[in-house]
């Protein structure tokens, strides 16, 4: 025979069927971790500790703790990847194309950003996974926002759009404490082009 429910008390509604997502739940609180303590500074008993775990129940989900950023880095490799093959491509992407995909994979991993300006040991993890040093990738963005054959100038206004996009995305994005908004980004953008083409 069922318990008969405490009237005063709110009723809870049915219960869940589906299992809380361990391993998001554990990206979450590493991402946390690694922004306030650093890569390096976080352990796997500080992720299992925050969670509520064992290290060997977290061991299940991840098996290191580059497979949990490399978790964390699944999306926006995929950004780079994407923003690789325009470059690759016959007739490439417009430099309002690179910007705007620049501003797109800096708002979705703007909590990544924090990881990487405080411990650079992060980054060489990065670099290992994509087909190309981000350094390569950074220079051959400048390149093709720059256009053809690009002088001095022309990389120097390339390089001060790229940086718009960054900073602006960021500083939009902790402005509003949310998502990026449509017009947020598209007055980054605007910026962005206004540099580029001064």
């Amino acid at each position: 025979m069922a318990k008969p429910r405490d009237s005063s008390q709110p009723d809870p509604g049915p219960p869940d069927p589906r299992p809380p997502d361990t391993r998001q739940r554990i990206l979450v609180i590493a991402a946390d971790l690694f922004a306030r303590q650093g890569y390096t500074g976080t352990s796997i008993a500080d992720i299992a500790r925050e969670l509520g775990t064992t290290t060997a129940a977290l061991y299940y989900h991840f098996p290191s703790k580059s497979a949990i950023l490399g978790g964390l880095l699944a999306g926006p490799i995929t950004g780079y990847t994407r923003l690789l093959d325009s470059l690759d491509s016959d007739g490439g992407a417009t430099p309002e194309d690179l910007l705007g995909a620049i501003i797109d994979i800096t708002a979705d991993s703007r909590d990544l950003a924090l990881i990487f300006d405080r411990d650079p040991a992060a980054l060489a993890i990065v670099d290992a996974q994509l087909p190309r040093s981000s350094q390569t990738i950074t220079e051959e963005t400048v390149a093709a926002v720059a256009g053809p054959d690009p002088d001095r100038a022309a990389l120097i206004r390339a390089n001060a759009a790229l940086a718009v996009v960054k900073a602006a995305t960021l500083a939009a994005l902790q402005l509003s404490g949310g998502p990026l908004e449509p017009a947020d980004r598209a007055e980054i953008l605007a910026a962005a082009l206004r540099v580029l083409r001064n």
